[in-house]
């Protein structure tokens, strides 16, 4: 037993409830072996993982699922980029920054030096001057809103002056003109129809939150479920017949989502000031959930506590006219 814990003290490691190395763990593992090599391929990482764990006898299923969700943070923060080779997918450290929007601490990105090399975004004072790394504004760092980028993706004009709610309004008109839908089943869609703050379940029975069955003309997102297989569409219903259009990720999906909250005049967020949380009222985009990472701490899965100033920077990409 105490074998164990000089060699656990020996990497670093601590566990979780499940007796799991910790997702922070496993993040500082990873960011560690990537910034000192450069690139480490995903087959390096999980072999030199399962070797460095194998005394504790950690089941291998589970050590991955952990390695996945510490991969997706390392890329969702942009500490790591991810780069596909002849030899499978591979990991580099992006260039070193400090990612500043003003408050009291700065995210250290990239092969920025930082304390705390186990936390999901490393951060210091933002008193702590380093010359030597970049600096950038987390507006800069985040770039333009991912939903203006998908409307000239999809063949629409850059909407400089709306917000999401401009990407659903294209997206009505693509659905409309899209693929033949077939109501006869209507148990296997489900609408976002519904109004308020609970955003539930559209995959389940019962259906939960704004989610509906299809009981009128409308344009609305929704989700498709058939066996094992679920889509997530946007549905154009008019005299009883359907058509669809099918966003070509989830992120576009979730944008698409935001955008038609938005429409119905509807919050995509609500924002606390007094305690700083944050709670996301819509499966939140990637580039949002990305900003809420770099300058927040999370508290659950859609909620987290952020300062005022991070706020504002998050509800600017949804709706730049606020």
């Amino acid at each position: 037993m105490n074998e164990f814990k000089d060699w656990a003290s020996a990497i670093g490691m601590e566990t979780d409830d499940k007796g799991l190395p910790s997702l922070g763990t496993v993040i500082g593992h990873i960011r560690g072996a990537v910034v000192e090599t450069g690139f480490v391929s995903r087959g390096r990482i999980t072999n030199g993982l399962k070797e460095a764990y194998r005394p504790f006898a950690i089941d291998e299923t589970a050590l991955r699922s952990v390695v996945d969700e510490a991969l997706r943070i390392l890329l969702l923060s942009g500490d790591v980029d991810e780069f596909t080779t002849g030899a499978g997918r591979g990991y580099a450290t992006t260039p070193p920054r400090r990612v500043h929007w003003g408050s009291d601490q700065v995210a250290l990105l990239g092969g920025a030096v930082g304390a705390d090399s186990h936390a999901s975004v490393r951060r210091s004072p933002a008193s702590n001057a380093d010359e030597a790394t970049i600096s950038s504004a987390l507006v800069d760092e985040l770039g333009r809103p991912e939903w203006r980028s998908a409307l000239v993706e999809i063949g629409a004009a850059d909407a400089s002056e709306e917000g999401a709610s401009a990407l659903f309004a294209f997206a009505q008109t693509l659905a409309a003109s899209g693929e033949r839908c077939s109501l006869d089943e209507p148990q296997t869609v489900a609408v976002l129809g519904g109004r308020g703050r609970y955003f539930g379940q559209g995959d389940s029975a019962p259906l939960s939150g704004r989610w509906q069955r299809v009981a009128g003309d409308g344009c609305f997102p929704a989700v498709i479920t058939s066996g094992y297989v679920r889509r997530q569409v946007v549905l154009s219903v008019l005299g009883g017949m359907a058509t669809l259009w099918e966003p070509q990720s989830r992120d576009l999906w979730n944008w698409v989502a935001v955008g038609a909250t938005l429409a119905a005049g509807d919050p995509a967020l609500s924002f606390d000031p007094s305690t700083g949380r944050l709670d996301f009222l819509t499966p939140p985009p990637r580039q949002i959930e990305r900003a809420a990472l770099l300058t927040g701490t999370q508290l659950g899965s859609w909620s987290w506590e952020i300062d005022a100033n991070s706020y504002a920077v998050i509800a600017g990409l949804i709706d730049p006219r606020r």
